[in-house]
């Protein structure tokens, strides 16, 4: 018996598709170490969520999207999950990147729990496996999180800048290869913190991408602080004890109006995105038809005397993507208060460049 190779016996999804690991490609922009035994799990991994997707298709889906996830934990437990669609709401329903982590969380509390050696629980996810029901030999391209799951991720207690999303992907001119994404980069506002402190004086900083979207929007500088001072403006003059002890406000600019609310909390757990609101408040008001040229967000990245640090930031990158999906571009310029200076960026910056997938309408 040779002890230097590992056994790929247990691998009988990857013998099913008649897949050669081996000619695989993984591809990343940056460097991936795996050894091939490492391969073949993510490749088994993959196509174990590739036929859960297909099965929630077969077994009535409401939504008819098929996708699923399995994830791997930072001591290499695994857990399954698809999407689950009770009804048509989004408060019934469940994405498959949070349905796999849910399942992962449960079984490595009830591992730690058993263990009882009174160690600390500690939880990060490793990998997920994406995948959705396409046929393998159809050309698509890779997985990616949807804007609510890259909201839910936007945090450092359970995601590390080493997860890495693994997914396949085809095109007509090669064959199947593994995609591999390092989830910070679907993460901008990762890095990137703001301040609760305005001064009108405090220089501006353009983007890469922003010059072309100031000069289509025909926004000035000093256009830009006012967005922004109104915004401040709100921020200061809320009265109400928000029970997340986390005050923010945001504004946009549509159809040349500028249009300014602040989050309101329910709970520590519910409350109302202010960019959500808006673009209600603003729909209302203009026959349901508007064009968002720019968003400007102000608020606490700290709550109080605590100093509790809010993991998912101020901005909402749930909001931001559902935006886009039909009243905003890849150009709508976002405007940021950071501790030294006023920052713009454009939607298609600040969101991934796959991130185009979504929800149509």
């Amino acid at each position: 018996m040779n002890l230097s190779k590992p056994c790929y016996e247990n691998f009988l999804l990857t013998k099913k598709y008649m897949i050669d690991v081996e000619k695989i490609p993984f591809v990343s922009n940056f460097s991936l170490d795996l050894s091939l035994e490492k391969k073949h799990v993510i490749i088994e991994k993959l196509l174990e969520a590739h036929e859960l997707a297909f099965a929630n298709i077969h077994a009535g889906n409401i939504t008819k999207r098929g996708f699923a996830v399995n994830a791997c934990s930072n001591i290499d437990l695994w857990g399954i999950g698809t999407n689950f669609n009770n009804t048509r709401n989004e408060i019934s329903s469940i994405c498959a990147e949070r349905s796999a982590i849910l399942s992962l969380y449960n079984k490595s509390l009830l591992n730690f729990m058993r263990k009882n050696d009174g160690s600390r629980f500690e939880f990060k996810v490793k990998y997920l496996c994406m995948a959705q029901a396409i046929d393998l030999n159809e050309p698509h391209i890779s997985a990616v999180p949807c804007e609510d799951c890259l909201s839910w991720f936007n945090t450092n207690r359970y995601f590390s800048d080493d997860t890495i999303i693994f997914s396949f992907e085809k095109n007509n001119e090669s064959g199947l290869i593994v995609k591999a994404v390092n989830l910070i980069e679907l993460l901008p506002y990762r890095n990137l913190k703001t301040s609760n402190i305005f001064d009108k004086n405090k220089p501006v900083k353009f983007s890469n991408g922003c010059i072309e979207a100031l000069q289509k929007y025909n926004l000035t500088r000093d256009k830009i602080v006012d967005i922004l001072y109104k915004t401040y403006k709100n921020y200061k003059d809320i009265k109400l004890k928000n029970v997340s002890n986390q005050n923010i406000s945001c504004s946009i600019l549509a159809d040349n109006k500028i249009y300014t609310e602040h989050k309101t909390d329910w709970t520590k757990r519910w409350f109302i995105d202010p960019l959500e609101f808006l673009l209600k408040e603003s729909l209302t008001k203009n026959s349901g038809s508007i064009s968002v040229d720019a968003i400007a967000y102000f608020g606490d990245e700290y709550s109080g005397d605590l100093m509790e640090k809010f993991d998912d930031g101020v901005i909402s990158i749930k909001a931001i993507g559902r935006l886009r999906q039909k009243y905003a571009t890849s150009d709508t310029l976002i405007i940021l208060n950071l501790a030294e200076h006023i920052f713009i960026v454009t939607i298609g910056e600040f969101l991934p460049k796959k991130f185009i997938q979504g929800y149509k309408f």
